[in-house]
């Protein structure tokens, strides 16, 4: 195959001249091997496995600041570089830093080719702020283009516009301390990508899975920064990676002060970017790039546990993300299980895990209601998920499952395996991927931010000249000409459509206590179970009382309504007893590999406590 030849006159002595390039289009589209069944966002070669007796060093305590996320390198990196070097700084500064010190390292689940949420507090002066940057569908989108499966999550047509850097740069300018400089920000990171970092495992075994793609020809020369010399095998643990042509573009960002270039439809960057997705068959134009927006609104804000029988945790407000994202479901789940009373040391119970996955099964009707935030049905949605009318009508039906046996004097539970019961509007996608930040200030601020490429590697499509992996978004879209085994059909506010974005279960929150100050800030990776994998850590921490290494690391449980099962990461840790009597109640329970990673800060008696899902990623905090 005709390889793409990019001339950049490039000197790493001045890496930020901006100088002309030449392009030989190629006229036959590069085409991915289509039959992927490893293509989704586990990491199969690495053990991933909750934990019953989480090693207590996994949590971090401190005063000032706090870092949680997939990345021990890039929170250790953001630390000393940028609050420990800028006094003044900001949990917005560090946010830039640490959100692309991930996505060059963990370029596998995010990065600059991707988007994202975040949620923002500044109890000081009582600012919040939900911002989407989720990537934008092209404008020359046409639904009738997607005929296989395949074309939404691989190869160019899969791929949407980006906006994680357009997103990071109006956040920095709303709320940054405007005592660090963009350049400042994202200087470390410049000079990570061009000394390198070591292969760690997490990184080794998504490399080694997907080797077979990567040392294909007509491939391999857009992904040779992940093979060794030879180009026959992909780099292993412990080995040095470097990513110099993404630096080098980062850099000329950082000079410029601003992402401008990024979304100029007159320079290279903009234009070498266009060329490669084109190259892979995509539809992706300058025009798009250059206009690309950020959603900025208000959070969903709800006080809930109102009332001194709900001490120690009583009265806290819930900040979540707004948008495409999530957030409303989320919020819909809580005033839900508000409802429902404390219960001390209440995980795993038969009462407090009928009702949990319960909740889970009603969050989940409460997506299939949500879609981009131009459809006009989504200020009705937010009427309607958040009504006292729903809340009731969703705790009723739970009540309904809640028996008592006459003859015994015993209660038992039976959940109802009608999905039709619990009322879902359509079929809701299967979103994907994703890397979930938390940080706090000494200043009172806090940052929720998520972001993801979606699938591992996204479309697989590589920018060689920019260092840009780009996302595989369209892949977020519900499609008409799908099948599904529920006769519902897909959702009319989430269908493929030009210059729209896709649903995604991201939900980045913060919640305050009954003093307005920080207490919680989490979010986590991992598709359709984010939202469900939020909400159980939020239920165990405030219902539950739970300490937060435990709440991380104990196993998980998801239910999306449909398939009609609960997923569980391990019955044995779980508990034979725990999982026969939820067989009982009418579950099907299955086991499947842990799909999600949660990252959190929480304060406890005036300290921070921060644990990273290092059980599931590896990841471990920093905190000062």
């Amino acid at each position: 195959m005709k390889a793409i030849f990019l001339f950049l006159a490039i000197t790493f002595a001045n890496p930020v001249l901006q100088r002309p390039f030449h392009i030989l289009q190629d006229d036959n589209p590069i085409k991915l091997p289509h039959e992927l069944p490893f293509h989704d966002i586990d990491i199969d070669p690495l053990d991933r496995k909750p934990s019953m007796c989480p090693d207590q060093s996994l949590r971090k305590i401190g005063h000032d600041y706090a870092i949680s996320s997939d990345l021990q390198l890039c929170n250790n990196l953001t630390l000393h570089q940028i609050f420990h070097k800028f006094p003044n700084a900001t949990a917005a500064d560090a946010a830039v830093t640490l959100t692309l010190c991930i996505g060059m390292v963990n370029f596998f689940n995010s990065g600059i080719g991707g988007g994202g949420y975040i949620t923002w507090a500044d109890t000081k002066h009582d600012d919040y702020m939900s911002m989407d940057f989720r990537e934008i569908s092209p404008n020359a989108t046409n639904p009738d283009s997607f005929v296989e499966d395949y074309q939404t999550k691989i190869g160019g047509l899969s791929i949407a516009v980006p906006g994680e850097l357009k997103g990071l740069y109006e956040f920095f300018k709303l709320k940054g301390s405007g005592t660090v400089s963009w350049h400042d920000l994202l200087d470390p990171v410049v000079d990570l990508g061009n000394k390198g970092w070591i292969i760690d495992e997490a990184l080794a075994a998504t490399l080694k899975l997907y080797e077979p793609i990567f040392i294909c020809e007509g491939i391999k020369q857009d992904w040779s920064f992940v093979l060794n010399e030879n180009g026959t095998e992909v780099l292993q643990k412990g080995e040095r990676i470097v990513r110099p042509r993404l630096a080098n573009m980062l850099n000329v960002l950082a000079t410029n002060g601003s992402v401008d270039p990024f979304y100029d439809p007159e320079h290279w960057i903009v234009k070498s970017m266009v060329s490669t997705i084109k190259r892979y068959g995509g539809i992706v134009t300058a025009d798009d790039f250059s206009q690309y927006t950020v959603e900025i609104m208000n959070p969903i804000i709800q006080k809930i546990r109102q009332g001194y029988q709900y001490s120690p945790n009583n009265d806290i407000t819930v900040l979540t993300s707004d948008g495409t994202s999530s957030g409303l479901a989320l919020m819909a789940a809580l005033k839900l299980m508000d409802k429902f009373p404390n219960v001390q040391g209440g995980d795993y119970q038969d009462d407090t895990t009928y009702v949990l996955i319960e909740a889970m099964k009603w969050l989940a009707s409460a997506r299939s209601h949500l879609g981009d935030t131009g459809n006009i049905n989504y200020t009705s949605a937010h009427d309607l998920l958040l009504s006292s009318n729903w809340t009731q009508n969703a705790y009723d039906k739970i009540l309904e499952g809640i028996h008592l046996n006459d003859s015994t004097g015993e209660t038992y539970y039976k959940t109802n395996n009608d999905w039709k019961f619990y009322e879902p509007l359509y079929e809701i996608n299967e979103p994907h991927g994703t890397t979930h930040m938390s940080i706090v200030d000494k200043f009172g601020n806090a940052v929720a931010l998520t972001s993801t490429i979606n699938l591992l590697f996204g479309s697989l499509v590589h920018d060689p000249l920019t260092g840009v992996i780009f996302n595989n978004e369209m892949d977020d879209f519900a499609q008409l000409n799908r099948t599904n085994t529920f006769n519902l059909t897909a959702s009319q506010f989430n269908l493929i459509q030009p210059n729209k974005r896709p649903l995604s279960s991201m939900t980045p929150t913060i919640i305050l206590n009954e003093l307005g100050q920080i207490d919680f800030v989490v979010g986590a990776s991992g598709g359709s179970r984010i939202a469900t994998s939020v909400f159980q850590s939020i239920v165990r921490t405030y219902w539950y009382n739970m300490p937060l290494l435990e709440t991380i690391a104990y196993p998980r449980m998801h239910h999306q309504l449909l398939p009609n099962e609960i997923e569980t990461e391990d019955i044995s840790m779980v508990g034979h007893e725990t999982i026969d009597s939820l067989k009982q109640m009418g579950y099907n329970v299955v086991q499947h590999a842990p799909k999600s990673v949660i990252n959190a800060i929480k304060r406890v008696n005036g300290e921070w406590h921060a644990v990273s899902d290092y059980w599931r990623k590896r990841g471990i905090s920093a905190i000062i």
